[in-house]
This record gives structure tokens, C-alpha cells and sequence, in this order.
């Protein structure tokens, strides 16, 4: 595992994944919004130590066909300590009924106390969704390639160098569609592969998706 100061140990929620718009129901030209609150217990590398985070994730997207819509997704963790930006094209091919496909890809940033470790990516997903009713339901699979990982921290006045580390991430979607333009979702998210600073134990996110 990469080695920094445990200072990071005061609290850190862990990497977060773009995801297909598992249940969106846009069409050609919609726009969706989406706004809500993390919870996540993170291991810090190095330390052995675990710590709680609280707070909010937004977002948004635009369908661009039937087939393609372009997301992006912003969360943070009392802003100073935990940041994260991920922009992705998504892609959907209706299976049966209920089920679909999603594949997506794009990019992704990290950003923990402010530049003591960050991160730039390419991300790969895809998932599976269902859906019946005013139900829907996925799992969603993320490979995060880690393109540069730099910190602002030192050692003995040197800058630390920290190697690029792959990840991979689980995420269990659940929803209800209140209405035609209005879904409630509640997700758990897990890391299940990787070498990373911030192991992901688990992340558990509610939000409320609004379509324009």
C-alpha cells in the first residue's frame, strides 16, 4: 500500500465511481438533476485506522439519444477533506422488458485535504439494471485506471511519490419513482479490488433524481 502521513486518518470517506444512470427514464433532449447525502467508512492505508463521513453528493445529466446521455457527479465530505468529480458517457441497450445493459466510461478526479492525495483517472463501468413499475433496481461495476497520483505532503522536505493504483468498485442501486419526473435511490457502494490510499469499505448514498 502507498504510505503518507496518518494525519489522513481523521477522517476520510473513500473513492467514489461514476455510474450508468441505473433507472433513468429520460428521453432524446431531457435533462436530469440529482442531489443527496453520503454516509462512508473508509480504511486508511498504512494506518489501520477506519473513519466515518458525512456528506453530499449533486449531479446531473443530458440524454443525448435513446441509446447515449453524458452524467457527471460531485460529492464531498465537509468539502476540505474529501472531493470527488466524475464525468462519464453512458450508453443503454434494453435487454429485455425489464432488464438493460449500461457501459460507460470517462474520467475521474479525487481530491483528498486539499492536495494530500490526488488523483486523476479514466474510468470503465457497466451494469445491469431492472426495472418493474415504479421499481428499479442494478449493480453497477467500476474500473477505475489511475492515470496520476500526486500529494502536496513531504518527507525530510521532499516531495512523496506515490505510485498510480487501480481500482474496482461494487455498487447495489435501489429506487422508486415517486413520479414521472421525480425517483428516490438508495445505493451501497464498496471497493473489491485495488491497492488504493482510501480502501473503500462501504459508502451508502440517498438522493432524489429530478427530470427537467
Amino acid at each position: 500500500m502507498k504510505q503518507i502521513n496518518p494525519i489522513l486518518a481523521a477522517g476520510v470517506l473513500g473513492v467514489t465511481a461514476a455510474h450508468a444512470e441505473i433507472g433513468a427514464n429520460e428521453t432524446p433532449g431531457e435533462f436530469h438533476l440529482k442531489a443527496g447525502l453520503i454516509h462512508g467508512v473508509g480504511t486508511i492505508a498504512g494506518t489501520g485506522l477506519s473513519a466515518d463521513g458525512e456528506g453530499f453528493r449533486v449531479g446531473g445529466g443530458y440524454q443525448f439519444t435513446d441509446l447515449f446521455s453524458v452524467n457527471a457527479r460531485y460529492e464531498a465530505a465537509d468539502t476540505k477533506i474529501y472531493q470527488d468529480f466524475r464525468l462519464t458517457l453512458d450508453g443503454k441497450m434494453d435487454l429485455t422488458d425489464e432488464f438493460s445493459l449500461h457501459l460507460g466510461a470517462g474520467y475521474g478526479n479525487q481530491n483528498i485535504f486539499g492536495g494530500a492525495v490526488e488523483t486523476d483517472g479514466v474510468l470503465a463501468n457497466g451494469a445491469l439494471c431492472w426495472e418493474r413499475g415504479a421499481f428499479f433496481g442494478g449493480a453497477n461495476y467500476t474500473r477505475v485506471f489511475a492515470i496520476e497520483t500526486g500529494t502536496n505532503l513531504l518527507e525530510r522536505g521532499v516531495p512523496i511519490d506515490l505510485p498510480e493504483e487501480d481500482s474496482d468498485l461494487l455498487e447495489i442501486v435501489a429506487g422508486y419513482r415517486l413520479s414521472e419526473r421525480m425517483a428516490i435511490l438508495l445505493s451501497y457502494e464498496t471497493q473489491v479490488g485495488g491497492d488504493t490510499q482510501v480502501e473503500k469499505e462501504k459508502q451508502i448514498t440517498l438522493e432524489i433524481r429530478f427530470k427537467l
